[in-house]
């Protein structure tokens, strides 16, 4: 079984620290591996990789419930009308569910892929990211006998979405967001940005496509417009961020790491989403314990492993210890109620 921690280059993850900030709001936590989500109406879907299912919950009740099990790594979601196609990359195949029958049972849409990830719609055409496949193909869902058509071959593509007829990739070896035209005869691919950090999740809000740059914890934006784009902090300090979806002015974020849902008003000042550089964590690595610099006032804290278990808790005054010397060697995340994520090594 390939585990999506090996695609996300976990081990990149340990080399990195730093001072993070983010004020989102939690949806709902405690999932299991959310990967994808894609709202229906007032229902936000998620794909609960770990949890082999998709579950669902109504934004303004914020109550789970689970609306198909038994799945073999579910990932990407896309709707159609009212079926639900699912991305099951260990089963490597797209399978289908119409939500409005009383038990949604998955059923097989085509078969044979090659580590189906990000599947995205234009019209009837089901476009869908082959990683291991290194390419871009797509099926007609009103064919009877579906045949995937290659689209686009050469590249390491994870997430897809559609701005009119050009398709962006989120390229996540290439560190890069690419684009094709997909009304052209031979579509060539277009480097729109690079020099990002593990793009894995991509989202339109008029002319801006947000970006989650998952090893740095960070949701990016571009102007597509611009002739040539330049990316821009939008929130830092997440866990993980692997998918986005907007509802209204509202993104968001399924945190991987964090195993929860968040969300963030884009309509508020870029500024207020940006690290507090006052403050710091060190030593870092570090074997027995850590201190925080820059505290006006004693923060309640929460330390969580690399995939989102909640090792311990407590309050911490500025320069207070933090006695680490009993965790497994690895990366943490501090997150303190203030707001302030920071990253960690024990060695």
């Amino acid at each position: 079984m390939k585990r999506i921690y090996i695609l996300l280059s976990i081990s990149i993850i340990l080399l990195l620290s730093g001072k993070l900030n983010a004020q989102t709001s939690d949806v709902i936590t405690g999932l299991n591996g959310p990967s994808s989500i894609v709202f229906n109406g007032n229902d936000l879907y998620i794909s609960e990789f770990d949890g082999n299912k998709i579950s669902k919950i109504d934004i303004t009740t914020t109550t789970p419930t689970d609306v198909v099990t038994g799945l073999d790594l579910p990932f990407g979601l896309a709707f159609n009308g009212n079926d639900l196609y699912i991305a099951e990359v260990d089963e490597n195949k797209i399978s289908k569910i119409d939500i409005t029958a009383t038990t949604p049972t998955a059923t097989d849409v085509f078969i044979g892929l090659d580590y189906p990830y990000g599947i995205a719609f234009n019209g009837n055409d089901l476009y869908i990211a082959e990683y291991e496949g290194n390419k871009i193909s797509k099926i007609d869902i009103t064919v009877t006998t579906t045949t995937p058509i290659d689209v686009f071959i050469g590249l390491y593509p994870f997430r897809l979405a559609f701005n009119g007829n050009d398709l962006y990739i989120a390229d996540v070896d290439g560190n890069k967001i690419s684009k094709i035209d997909i009304t052209a005869t031979t579509p060539t691919l277009t480097d729109v940005i690079t020099g990002l950090d593990a793009p894995l999740g991509l989202a339109f809000n008029g002319n801006d496509l947000y970006i989650a740059e998952f090893d740095e914890g960070k949701i990016s934006k571009i102007d597509i417009t611009a002739t040539t784009p330049t990316a821009t902090d939008v929130v830092t300090g997440l866990l993980g961020p692997i998918a986005l979806t907007f509802k209204g002015n509202d993104l968001y974020i399924a945190e991987l790491v964090g195993n929860k849902i968040s969300k963030f008003d884009t309509t508020l000042s870029t500024s207020e989403f940006l690290p507090n550089l006052n403050i710091s964590l060190y030593p870092n690595p570090s074997s027995n314990f850590i201190q925080v610099s820059g505290l006006m006032n004693t923060e309640n804290y929460r330390v969580y492993s690399l995939f989102g278990t909640e090792i311990m808790r407590g309050a911490l005054s500025n320069n207070e210890k933090i006695d680490i010397q009993y965790l497994a060697n690895g990366l943490y995340f501090l997150k303190m109620e203030n707001g302030n994520t920071l990253k960690f090594i024990k060695k």
